[in-house]
């Protein structure tokens, strides 16, 4: 019985979410696949407009005119889904040294940041010229740091393994818990 409370109180109080170490190059892939997805959305809506269009011309009475202008909407079409694939294999070069310590730590998300030799679990609350504006985590205590002052920093990210490692284990744990009560 008390290994059992034990085991589902580490269950409960475990968290699924763990810190990452800050890695540009990464934080530059990121980056660019934001930037050309815009244009993706932009071409595949240019491409539903013009297949709307199909279908309003397939209504018109004139069937002739229908066949020809249908061949070359599928040429048009098909000359989309290949720029398509280019701006795919294009990918848009950021450079890590230019990216910004301001531009990665956002406001109310949870980061581990190493300054002046400790290392803090902190709410980032707002960036004031070089200053951020932090809470340290669990407690009330507002803290600034410079943005030289932050050696290192780890980002907070959901660990779908550790989830699933959870779930398990809490399904585990319940169907114990009923075979136990049945018996």
């Amino acid at each position: 019985m008390k290994t059992t409370s034990i085991i589902l109180s580490i269950l409960l109080l475990s968290s699924c979410y763990t810190y990452k170490a800050f890695d540009p190059e990464e934080y530059a892939l990121e980056m660019a696949k934001t930037k050309t997805e815009p244009s993706n959305v932009r071409s595949r809506n240019t491409a539903d407009g013009r297949i709307a269009d199909m279908k309003r011309e397939r209504k018109s009475p004139n069937e002739n005119a229908i066949s020809s202008s249908l061949s070359e909407s599928k040429e048009e079409l098909a000359a989309l889904k290949a720029k398509k694939q280019e701006n795919k294999e294009e990918k848009v070069a950021i450079d890590p040294s230019t990216i910004k310590i301001s531009d990665v730590i956002k406001p109310d998300q949870f980061y581990k940041v190493d300054a002046q030799g400790k290392e803090y679990t902190i709410e980032a609350k707002q960036w004031k010229a070089d200053t951020l504006y932090a809470v340290v985590k669990g407690t009330e205590k507002e803290l600034k740091f410079h943005k030289n002052d932050i050696s290192s920093f780890k980002i907070r990210k959901f660990s779908k393994g550790k989830s699933d490692a959870l779930t398990v284990a809490a399904y585990a744990m319940g169907g114990a818990a009923v075979l136990f009560l049945l018996k």
